[in-house]
């Protein structure tokens, strides 16, 4: 059976959004000198700057946030794997500790596989224990082996 890693629990494209004012001077013979803005709206995934996107200023950027988002997921920036040693938690950057082997995979409505998953996930000491709430992710669905 090869193994596989599975899709990160509740698996986002970018797990942080911020939108930031960038200042500049503008210096010109022509027109005059002055201080111009525009925003840069940034995705990020464990951490990491993923994709920058300009715009004119904070507001449209507001307002333009969703459609910058289906944007960058639609040019393959979003990711929904695991990535390398890194925990698979959401939101986490920490390095992971330990290898989550599932016991079985699960659809959406909660129906079990007729044969053991050969996927795994890894989690950090923090976010290991996973709850008993769903069943894909649970810690009833797991055979623990610490990462060394």
């Amino acid at each position: 059976m090869n193994e596989r890693r599975a899709l990160k629990p509740d698996a986002q494209a970018f797990d942080e959004i911020r939108i930031k004012t960038i200042p500049r001077f503008k210096d010109s013979y022509l027109s005059g000198s002055e201080w111009r803005i525009h925003a840069e709206t940034e995705f990020y995934r464990k951490g990491k700057l993923i994709k920058s996107i300009g715009c004119s200023n904070i507001e449209n950027a507001c307002y333009l946030v969703g459609a910058k988002h289906m944007e960058a997921c639609d040019n393959a920036y979003g990711f929904f794997a695991g990535e390398g040693n890194i925990c698979d938690q959401e939101g986490c950057c920490e390095i992971a500790k330990y290898k989550m082997n599932k016991k079985f995979d699960y659809c959406s409505d909660g129906h079990k596989s007729e044969n053991p998953s050969d996927a795994y996930r890894l989690f950090c000491e923090q976010h290991k224990t996973r709850g008993d709430s769903g069943y894909d992710d649970a810690d009833s669905n797991y055979i623990i082996e610490e990462l060394k």
